[in-house]
């Protein structure tokens, strides 16, 4: 039964992330968005990435034993 609340949780996140990336790109596609509007998430998706990306490389040098 766990499992089952685990993967639910993991594929509500996953629509969560995918609907918050398809809006901003169908408003830029669409041409309705400007460049204000769209700053913002920008923004939050650049800091989102890097944290991310700083995490992993983190763990892999963790677990590659490199300092």
């Amino acid at each position: 039964m766990s499992d089952t609340r685990s993967t639910t949780r993991r594929w509500a996140k996953r629509g969560l992330a995918a609907g918050l990336l398809a809006v901003p790109m169908l408003a830029v596609f669409g041409g309705s968005a400007s460049a204000a509007e769209l700053t913002p998430i920008a923004e939050y998706l650049d800091s989102t990435i890097a944290g991310l990306s700083a995490s992993l490389v983190q763990a892999l040098a963790a677990l590659l034993g490199v300092s």
